[in-house]
């Protein structure tokens, strides 16, 4: 669970809105109250509360009454991807992978990992369809070229040497890596992956294979 927290917080969510958010995924169909939240993340009530409020306006979740009790439980409903989606946060490629990832962690044969699935195959398909945003011909151009350079290297290359290579200024190497972070659906059926800082290799996409091939195709 704090592994896929993490990866949440790599798109730009606060470490512990992820770690809420991860919660309420990974919780029954009921969801949970925020007296739940405290005692499983260890954290104060201000925290959760200022994370559930961040995840209601994202239209992350929602709040249900608990019957017979006067308190409200926090839960991730059939149709919190559309939401999320009309409420546009702007990581639909970044929440795809990270999601993808978790369903790996979690394993696709349990109720979180089918949920995180269904979640990273859902903004995949979004950014797919978000492709209209169109880059400069000569940005675009250059995406493709290091990725064919990460391709033939067949190992990750640092920034200079991927600039080096290709015989180009620093700046406009920065500025293809920069395009496909902001973009990753163009690396389609890649995905550029960071190594270390500043070192970069590239991978299959996560959302083109489910756990289940993955699996069959490592055999």
């Amino acid at each position: 669970m704090d592994r896929f927290a993490v990866l949440l917080a790599a798109t730009g969510l606060p470490r512990m809105t992820s770690r809420v958010f991860v919660s309420l995924v990974t919780a029954d169909a009921d969801g949970l109250t925020a007296a739940d939240l405290v005692r499983r993340l260890r954290v104060s009530p201000a925290s959760v509360s200022k994370s559930i409020g961040s995840l209601e306006a994202m239209e992350l979740v929602v709040r249900r009454s608990d019957p017979g009790r006067r308190r409200e439980r926090y839960l991730i409903d059939d149709d919190v991807w559309l939401r999320a989606w009309q409420a546009d946060t702007g990581a639909h490629g970044e929440i795809a992978t990270a999601a993808l990832r978790g369903a790996e962690l979690f394993g696709a044969g349990t109720t979180a990992g089918g949920r995180l699935d269904r979640m990273g195959r859902f903004f995949a398909r979004l950014s797919d369809q978000m492709r209209g945003s169109t880059l400069a011909d000569a940005v675009a151009y250059d995406v493709l070229t290091v990725l064919a350079a990460l391709v033939h290297a067949g190992r990750p290359l640092t920034l200079d040497a991927v600039a080096a290579a290709l015989g180009w200024p620093r700046d406009r190497a920065v500025a293809a890596l920069d395009a496909l972070r902001r973009r990753p659906d163009l690396a389609d059926p890649l995905a550029l992956r960071t190594v270390v800082p500043g070192t970069y290799a590239v991978t299959v996409r996560p959302d083109r294979l489910t756990p289940a091939q993955r699996e069959a195709l490592e055999r």
